[in-house]
């Protein structure tokens, strides 16, 4: 276990997030790969698995409390120099990931229908969202402990184990996707539920593969596992980032569960305009993820200098990221923009669901700029513990403006998918200046732990190598 790299130097903050980008990318292939197979199996199976794959994503809403409060907690405990805090911060993570994504996956599967009712999910594709469902739900504790095992490499800046793991379950997808779902490479084809096994079995993979590497790390040991002593000073902090986080991302993924509740409840089109926001969706992962490794890096970053005691460094870097950042991605966004009519025919052969991708792109595309600058932004807040800022604007501006828009003009006006596509790029674009009014004119540097707070036991031994 070595002495981690703390410094906040251009090269010191490329090391830490090309690695994400590059797992970025690769998750973004996985998706794409997976809605790629899903489209040329029918148009039913794309959309049914779009509202699986989000509706995963909702009911993945505490490990992204949990992680966002483990990100926090660690990298400002090692910007502090408490090793062993940091240690003990992650054995708590990584046990009540486990806990907690069980739990979900029994409450998920014994809810199931009530899910797709409050869904509205349309009659024909009703039973393969169900079998989709059983299997996701399987599947989710494995996904909760490779989410929350990956958070650590990140907040503890080991950002090469993961890669590689990230890089194997990339390939194993790729192969088991076109194997199992279309009968490639001699396999035997399953359809739809080739996919869903590929899922478990990519998640499983994934998850055992970390939790071996943070063994062998040493940040995952057993002399790192807290007592109730340190549990009862500790866990507070990370609760207290942890349950503004983990509303916001409920918020916004409910958010996100209605806006596919719009898109379905449409009055025309409304199979055609689901898989196309499915499809739409998975491209914009494109840009939408390698934005999360500028969220995830300058998380780190900000929680290091608040742990150090540096809040001005900590401002510094926030913005050199968010600039940075904004900038990266904007520019692929304009570089694919003469190209939506083959980005929709190469997820889909349905000349309807390539209509609607095309749609879902010329609006999202223009919104670039804004959802990267305030996906960034997020993460400042988050390696801060200011997560009420996120839970509040984005929470806000999708509750408040984003769904009541989109019905106003996807039903009420104009009886079309673009009214709700127009709807998510004003959001964005009012978001966006409400965080930079945060970031700018806002004292969230308060929220982080006090360097001297010890958060355990009242004295912890110097780390040391082994």
């Amino acid at each position: 276990m070595n002495d981690p790299d703390l410094s906040t130097s251009p090269r010191a903050v490329w090391r830490l997030t090309w690695p994400q980008m590059l797992m970025m990318y690769l998750m973004f292939f996985m998706g794409f790969i997976m809605v790629w197979v899903a489209g040329r199996i029918s148009a039913d199976v794309q959309a049914a698995l779009g509202m699986v794959t989000q509706s995963g994503i909702f009911l993945s809403v505490v490990i992204m409390a949990v992680s966002s409060g483990a990100t926090a907690a660690v990298s400002q405990s090692l910007g502090a120099r408490k090793f062993l805090r940091a240690r003990r911060y992650v054995s708590a993570t990584v046990a009540g990931s486990v806990a907690l994504g069980i739990f979900v996956a029994l409450a998920g599967y014994c809810f199931r229908d009530g899910i797709f009712a409050m869904l509205m999910v349309p009659d024909d594709i009703l039973p393969i969202t169900r079998e989709l469902w059983r299997v996701a739900m399987l599947a989710l504790p494995a996904q909760y402990l490779y989410a929350a095992t990956g958070v650590v490499f990140r907040a503890t800046r080991q950002v090469i184990p993961p890669l590689w793991v990230a890089s194997l379950t990339c390939i194993v997808n790729f192969f088991a996707c076109l194997g199992f779902g279309l009968g490639c490479f001699d396999l035997p084809s399953f359809g739809y539920m080739g996919l869903a096994w590929t899922n478990f079995g990519v998640q499983c993979l994934g998850a055992v593969c970390n939790c071996f590497l943070l063994l062998r790390s040493g940040y995952l040991q057993r002399r790192g596992v807290p007592d109730l002593r340190w549990l009862r000073a500790g866990m507070p902090y990370l609760f207290k980032v942890a349950l503004p986080a983990g509303a916001a991302s409920l918020v916004w993924q409910s958010g996100y569960l209605t806006l596919f509740v719009l898109v379905a409840s449409l009055p025309h089109d409304s199979v055609n305009a689901l898989a196309g926001l499915t499809a739409g969706l998975r491209m914009e992962a494109l840009l939408f993820l390698p934005g999360m490794a500028f969220n995830m890096s300058v998380a780190v970053l900000v929680g290091n200098c608040l742990g150090a005691g540096r809040p001005d460094e900590a401002k510094r870097i926030s913005l050199n990221m968010v600039g940075l950042g904004t900038a990266a991605m904007s520019l692929i966004a304009a570089l694919l923009w003469p190209f939506r009519p083959e980005l929709a025919q190469l997820l889909s052969h349905n000349s309807g669901t390539q209509a609607q991708i095309v749609s879902y792109l010329t609006y999202n595309l223009l919104s670039t700029p804004f959802s990267i600058a305030s996906t960034i932004m997020g993460g400042i807040m988050v390696g801060a513990g200011a997560t009420r800022y996120n839970l509040m604007i984005f929470g806000g501006t999708f509750w408040l403006v984003r769904l009541p828009l989109g019905w106003l003009l996807g039903h009420a006006l104009w009886g079309a998918s673009s009214g709700v596509f127009l709807a998510m790029l004003l959001s964005q674009c009012l978001q966006t200046c409400l965080m930079f009014h945060v970031v700018l004119r806002r004292d969230w540097t308060r929220f982080a732990m006090r360097r001297h707070a010890h958060a355990g036991p009242a004295a912890e031994k110097p780390f040391t190598r082994r």
